[in-house]
């Protein structure tokens, strides 16, 4: 059995945010875009919009930082991996925030920590995506594999300036290179 991942083209996003909504209302039960899972950059003078998500990474960067343990590796309801956090164990300390290269972590004050948990196997973001940027697809071992190697040479690129960039810049400078991953062969 291969693995899903969330995936997305980036040439397809129109920058609507119905892919915020739709995770803000399911996580939270409002609409409030700064309480998404994913994000949406845009950069309006060049014209372009990319969504920005937890790659779900094989050596998670916010896994290891975390001193109380709220971040982990688990599995969907279907088998598929996904980091977690354990908001009763986090300690809102934005160590994880800091420490992802993508920018895909968020500390909101009422909650603490968020970030993509893909919905536990069925994204939503995806269903309700009109333009087909969001998908879900399933990878054998060997693209999952290879996708792990393109999401690791990214994070060290990324590593290089992470101390330099908050993390909203983090997700405008990198999600170039993380589009290029997420592109269909």
């Amino acid at each position: 059995m291969g693995k899903k991942v969330l995936s997305y083209r980036s040439e397809n996003c129109t920058g609507c945010h119905l892919c915020e909504l739709v995770c803000s209302s399911a996580k939270e039960g409002r609409f409030i875009p700064s309480h998404s899972r994913i994000r949406i950059v845009s950069n309006h003078l060049e014209g372009w919009s990319r969504p920005v998500v937890c790659l779900q990474c094989q050596d998670p960067m916010c896994m290891k930082i975390c001193s109380v343990g709220a971040i982990y590796r688990t599995e969907t309801s279907q088998g598929y991996p996904i980091v977690s956090v354990d908001q009763n164990k986090c300690i809102g300390c934005h160590q994880c925030v800091v420490a992802c290269p993508f920018g895909a972590i968020e500390y909101v004050k009422e909650i603490k920590i968020i970030k993509c948990d893909l919905c536990n196997g069925s994204p939503l973001c995806v269903q309700f995506c009109f333009y087909d940027c969001l998908e879900f697809i399933e990878l054998s071992d060997e693209e999952f594999q290879g996708r792990a190697k393109s999401i690791k040479a990214v994070t060290i690129k990324a590593c290089r300036e992470i101390s330099k960039t908050e993390p909203y810049w983090r997700r405008v400078n990198i999600s170039a290179e993380v589009s290029k991953i997420n592109q269909k062969e």
